[in-house]
């Protein structure tokens, strides 16, 4: 199976609480406001208000990483923003509250160049955790940071505890063989995604080739903005396989969320799709690479927060006897 031209690789970050957090039922947007906020503090050297302009913008860690400027690329025409390389995954302390010295743990994926950035996260996260998390600004310290050694593999390495970071070498996607039976698809965040141009909302609507072309999509930008430019494929017949696989067994359902903006100063409406859903295995090789890696790179919308992950698993047969 080919490699997807995307280097990934997934860290988890181990924290102890050092006074009390609550952290809300997604806590997402909140990993998010205190990490940038701590990153930038920690990074920017003119001190201005925002990034606009700032001369440094096209290699400041943190306009590389937190406000990806987008490059005159012809992927890019349609595209205001270009995708950020980072992902957050916060499910392991979301609705939680954590008592004094209690661990806890969040994730974060980084794609292509922003692994080098390593260090300044590190730092960032350590900064955050002095500043305070949540409502009530609860503080943790940091313990120590592992990485995935291939995402997807389920083994993890220690890379730091305090002292010297050595991270593992960044390796490119490689797609497991397509099992051969059916493949059910498992929302494990908010899917935000968009058909015709608007959220789907419509649990009846949904279409494979919908969220497929998402996931074609996030890649190519991702690798076009952080990678080795974009990718070379045929994008319409990948749309086309994708808009001939029918969907079965759907158990989706919309679930609601808010966040409140702070840069808004309002609530800000989040929901997205959760549930399941089935496909078949039988012509999905073209598009198994990439369906595959986005299990880690997420899709739609609020993507940095870590909406939009799913995970795949083979749909069991019963053997007649």
């Amino acid at each position: 199976m080919p490699a997807v031209d995307l280097a990934v690789a997934r860290y988890r970050f181990r924290l102890q609480a050092e006074t009390p957090i609550r952290l809300p039922a997604y806590a997402g947007s909140s990993w998010r406001g205190v990490f940038g906020h701590a990153l930038r503090h920690s990074v920017c050297v003119t001190r201005a208000p925002t990034c606009d302009g700032c001369l440094l913008q096209g290699s400041c860690v943190y306009s590389v990483v937190f406000q990806t400027p987008a490059r005159r690329d012809p992927l890019l025409i349609r595209v205001s923003d270009a995708p950020h390389p980072y992902i957050i995954e916060p499910l392991a302390t979301s609705g939680r509250t954590f008592a004094a010295g209690e661990p806890l743990q969040v994730g974060m994926v980084l794609v292509g160049s922003a692994n080098a950035q390593l260090p300044y996260l590190v730092h960032a996260l350590q900064q955050a955790g002095a500043w305070g998390l949540g409502r009530e600004r609860g503080h943790y310290r940091l313990l120590g940071v592992a990485q995935e050694r291939q995402p997807g593999a389920g083994e993890w390495a220690e890379i730091y505890t305090g002292e010297a970071l050595q991270p593992l070498p960044i390796r490119k996607l490689q797609a497991p063989t397509l099992p051969d039976t059916p493949l059910q698809v498992c929302f494990q965040t908010p899917y935000r995604g968009l058909q015709q141009g608007r959220l789907m909302r419509n649990v009846a609507g949904f279409r494979f080739q919908a969220f497929m072309t998402g996931v074609l999509r996030r890649i190519s930008l991702l690798r076009a903005c952080h990678g080795d430019g974009e990718l070379a494929l045929d994008f319409r017949y990948l749309r086309e396989l994708a808009a001939r696989t029918p969907v079965s067994g759907a158990q989706l359902y919309w679930h609601e969320w808010s966040r409140y903006s702070n840069r808004q100063q309002r609530k800000v409406q989040m929901g997205g799709l959760l549930g399941s859903f089935r496909i078949p295995s039988g012509e999905l090789e073209p598009l198994w690479p990439y369906l595959w890696a986005g299990q880690w790179v997420h899709v739609g919308k609020g993507a940095v927060m870590g909406l939009g992950e799913y995970s795949l698993s083979p749909v069991c047969i019963p053997v007649a006897v």
